[in-house]
């Protein structure tokens, strides 16, 4: 039996309904990191406190140094790596089913959407996935979109507003939907 988490990684179709795993174990995973963003977004805003909930999230695999700004919403995060110094502000979701990596010095602004989910056309329960990562340094403006299979590189900019469909080449200044390249830093 192949763990579904590592189908929905590499991008394997996974039947919503029909893919036993995906209902014992995946939904398992979605019913923790729900319960887990609503004790997140509810707590009083005390920093420390913040952070321990955060890492028990994360499965005590969120640097000290990483800081999500409630309110957020994450729905696997089993499937996120997330790098030293990273920082989101209010209003993130991520639907990381296809994996979502965040290297060292991210920064998100509000009100962005990291999404690595798809449905098959032909057959909406039908998921497909692929990863977002977003490397070294990259900034991401508020209220932007990361699409699925999409990779941001080392110190590039997304401009707020932005939907992102394809790659972005390091140090590189996007922005629009769909983004078009502004200048290199």
């Amino acid at each position: 039996m192949s763990d579904i988490f590592e189908k929905l990684k590499n991008g394997e179709p996974v039947h919503m309904i029909n893919d036993k795993d995906y209902h014992a174990i995946a939904h398992q995973e979605m019913d923790y990191c729900r319960k887990m963003c609503f004790t997140i977004n509810t707590t009083y805003p005390n920093k420390e406190e913040i952070y321990q909930l955060e890492n028990k999230l994360f499965k005590n695999r969120l640097p000290q140094t990483a800081f999500f700004t409630p309110p957020f919403q994450v729905d696997f995060a089993c499937q996120m790596d997330i790098g030293n110094h990273v920082f989101a502000n209010h209003d993130l979701t991520c639907m990381a089913a296809g994996g979502i990596t965040l290297q060292d010095g991210v920064m998100l602004g509000p009100h962005v959407s990291l999404l690595t989910v798809n449905h098959d056309f032909n057959d909406l329960q039908i998921l497909k996935c692929k990863g977002i990562v977003i490397k070294k340094g990259a900034w991401i403006g508020a209220n932007s979109t990361i699409l699925p299979g999409v990779t941001i590189g080392e110190g590039a900019i997304v401009g707020s507003g932005s939907v992102v469909t394809k790659d972005v080449d390091a140090h590189a200044i996007v922005a629009g939907n769909p983004t078009k390249l502004i200048r290199y830093k």
